[in-house]
């Protein structure tokens, strides 16, 4: 299943088959997002997951797993491929909240304004 664009051909977003793992480069760190993970602050966890700057090169990508739906949350027994839960809150969010929280870290830390 595809979405494109619809002035031109662009292909917007795929859908992938599972595991979804497999389509990640190689040696991407992937990080899961749970209220019951170790607690950062967001501008901290920026500070320790992110190159110095948005443009340098040769940092290991990385690949961050959130929890958007209404009840239940993410672990690392459904989800081997995570490396470390991790929270930027110590009370549960909702998908929009918490990447407000990640983005205006690494806005912050990159120096984006």
């Amino acid at each position: 299943m595809k979405i494109k664009a619809s002035s031109e051909s662009t292909t917007l977003l795929k859908v992938i088959k599972n595991p979804f793992s497999q389509h990640l480069p190689a040696g991407t760190r992937v990080y899961g997002f749970s209220c019951q993970g170790n607690l950062y602050s967001p501008v901290k966890l920026a500070q320790a997951i992110l190159p110095a700057t948005a443009e340098q090169t040769g940092a290991a990508p990385i690949c961050l797993v959130l929890g958007a739906m209404s009840s239940g949350h993410i672990s690392m027994e459904d989800h081997p491929y995570i490396q470390e839960m991790i929270s930027v809150s110590e009370y549960p969010l909702s998908g929009a909240a918490a990447l407000s929280r990640l983005m205006g870290a690494f806005e912050h830390h990159w120096g984006i304004f």
